[in-house]
């Protein structure tokens, strides 16, 4: 049986909506389903433990990022769990590096044909992480943005050009195994298991299916520089600076001097006292039309 998981209405208007156009779709098609609905994001967590205790498998989340994240991480074997995704329009940087449908209509169809794809995804001490992990310049400007009353792609741009020109970069330790450590004071680092942030290429050579992640950072100084790099973020274009470093990786470890580490993690701002990353490769079975 598919299980719905519907992101709240107070996480986005569409949810409900569009669940309820699945709904009719299915019933149409005379698909057995079950479908729950949600006052906030953390009700996620309890009904998927509730459902996989039962000994439910398949799942299609009608939601984005956030969404996804609280499901995979309420699943403590994921590897047991197959699911499919129909985007909501909002924080749908996991859907966007899979090639999803948009329209939710198609997006069902896809899902229903049951065929299973097998894509990558991070592990970040305790948890899981789909998408990537970005500290430094990035960070900091959630922060700013997170405080400002209105919120949108304008005010977003607003607050990263503002941090851009003020951040002095944060002082970190990092290293592969079997690599020496290295310490530089960072303006931006990512860590991409898939390629976009906030619709943008973050990380256009990143990968869901290769086993790896694409970890890249830049070390700047200069006011201007630091500008024009973050304007370069917008179409992904930073990668080819000469100052940013890239690297293919299956594990990092980075530390600070100072023992906190602010950085996004699918979108989230989180502190950390370390980090200890690794790729799980093929670690999520999603309903994805290999036509994509």
């Amino acid at each position: 049986m598919l299980n719905l998981i519907v992101a709240p209405k107070t996480h986005n208007e569409n949810a409900e909506k569009i669940a309820k156009r699945i709904v009719s779709f299915l019933k149409t098609e005379k698909i057995e389903y079950a479908v729950f609905f949600h006052e906030k994001i953390e009700d996620i967590t309890a009904n998927v433990k509730a459902l996989v205790a039962d000994n439910e498998s398949e799942f299609v989340l009608i939601g984005d990022d956030p969404i996804i994240s609280t499901f995979v991480n309420a699943t403590k074997d994921i590897t047991k769990i197959k699911f499919g995704i129909v985007p909501i329009g909002g924080q749908d940087d996991f859907a966007l590096s899979l090639n999803l449908s948009f329209n939710p209509v198609q997006a069902i169809k896809d899902i229903i044909k049951k065929e299973v794809d097998n894509v990558d995804y991070l592990t970040l001490n305790d948890q899981k992480v789909i998408s990537n992990i970005s500290i430094g310049a990035s960070a900091e400007a959630k922060e700013l943005f997170d405080s400002y009353k209105l919120k949108n792609s304008l005010t977003r741009t607003i607050a990263n050009k503002k941090n851009a020109a003020h951040f002095e970069g944060v002082e970190l330790t990092f290293y592969s195994r079997g690599k020496q450590p290295k310490n530089e004071v960072v303006f931006e680092l990512t860590i991409a298991n898939g390629g976009k942030r906030n619709g943008k290429n973050i990380s256009p050579l990143a990968n869901l299916k290769d086993g790896l992640f694409n970890f890249n950072f830049v070390t700047l100084v200069d006011k201007k520089e630091k500008k024009v790099y973050v304007e370069k973020q917008e179409n992904g274009e930073h990668i080819y600076n000469e100052k940013t470093k890239q690297y293919w990786l299956n594990n990092i470890k980075i530390y600070s001097p100072n023992n906190k580490i602010k950085a996004l993690v699918d979108g989230k701002l989180v502190l950390f006292d370390e980090m200890i990353i690794s790729v799980v490769e093929n670690g999520l079975k999603i309903f994805r039309s290999q036509n994509n």
